[in-house]
């Protein structure tokens, strides 16, 4: 009797051993190379589950490197990064309006990735304090298969003083009072759907970029509620957009750009469905061409397509941050 339980207790043992040992393995995030992700859901009373980040005066601070998944909506604040370590942002239907101030302020960080959480609509939206919307003084890169929606509403839309901006997949809309991109060092983008409205300076972007773009400063501005479609020259629009607010200046960019001749028509009626002011569907009627001093035709040769006065090309941005 003893030996059969013994027997049997031998093999309990050996089954929590193996078990736990199995636990460790499929468990430890470090073999797998995963971080930890702190969330911030920013409800009535924001919830933060770590030490890493504080809410405080209505701002959130983020001290330490690492992964912040945030969602949900926040009135008059601002998020401040306040560590050098590295920092990933994860955006998960965010709506954060600051009648006052910037929304996302890094202030020390080397690098800032902006990841847009898959199918979710995220929007940004500063106030008259402040001079851009997402600011940083060193490098910001935004990805993702989600849809972010900047309102630069005093100055700029994103500002990088010490940096680049590198922009990958997301779906990207900003309209700025004055600048929609200024940016110090590389302005790069790779791939998404990439509007920025403005009414002052414009950026170029890197050559390195793998994806061309067409930057427009047209003769006179636009005016708010304008349904715009970029068409190539077999009649296919490309793109399908109503002006959020009244522009001048236009920086597009789509994986659909490729070398040939495209039309802005202007004026159009289209009744599909939008998102961030952006259709669904590319099927317009009517509008008329836009012109360029006398040209209505405009050429994909390569990364940079520039049309329009170059008065207002930035060169450098800038000491806003200070």
């Amino acid at each position: 009797m003893r030996k059969k339980f013994l027997i049997i207790l031998s093999i309990l043992i050996a089954v929590l051993i193996i078990g736990g040992i199995y636990y460790f393995l499929t468990n430890d995030k470090s073999l797998e190379n995963a971080e930890e992700v702190t969330y911030i859901n920013l409800g009535v009373i924001p919830e933060i589950s770590t030490s890493s980040a504080k809410f405080l005066n209505n701002n959130i601070y983020i001290n330490e490197g690492g992964t912040y998944n945030i969602s949900g909506v926040l009135i008059n604040g601002t998020i401040f990064i306040d560590t050098t370590e590295e920092v990933n942002i994860i955006l998960n239907k965010v709506t954060i309006v600051n009648e006052y101030g910037s929304i996302l302020d890094n202030r020390k960080s080397k690098l800032v990735r902006i990841v847009l959480e898959k199918e979710t609509n995220n929007i940004l939206s500063d106030g008259i304090n402040s001079n851009s919307t997402i600011k940083s003084i060193s490098d910001i890169k935004i990805s993702g298969a989600g849809d972010l929606l900047v309102y630069g509403n005093n100055q700029n839309g994103i500002t990088v003083t010490n940096g680049g901006l590198y922009l990958d997949e997301a779906t990207i809309y900003v309209i700025a009072k004055l600048d929609a991109f200024d940016i110090a060092d590389s302005f790069t983008i790779n791939s998404g759907t990439i509007l920025g409205l403005g009414n002052d300076n414009m950026q170029m972007l890197d050559d390195k970029s793998k994806q061309n773009s067409f930057l427009f400063n047209f003769d006179n501005s636009l005016k708010e509620g304008t349904i715009i479609a970029l068409q190539n020259d077999k009649q296919e629009n490309i793109i399908v957009f109503e002006a959020l607010r009244n522009f001048k200046t236009l920086t597009l960019s789509t994986p659909d750009l490729k070398m040939g001749n495209y039309y802005l028509i202007s004026d159009v009626d289209c009744k599909s469905k939008k998102n961030n002011g952006i259709y669904e569907s590319k099927k317009v009627n009517g509008g008329n061409k836009i012109k360029i001093g006398i040209s209505d035709t405009f050429w994909i040769n390569g990364i940079n397509n520039w049309y329009g006065s170059m008065d207002i090309l930035n060169h450098y941005v800038d000491e806003i941050l200070m």
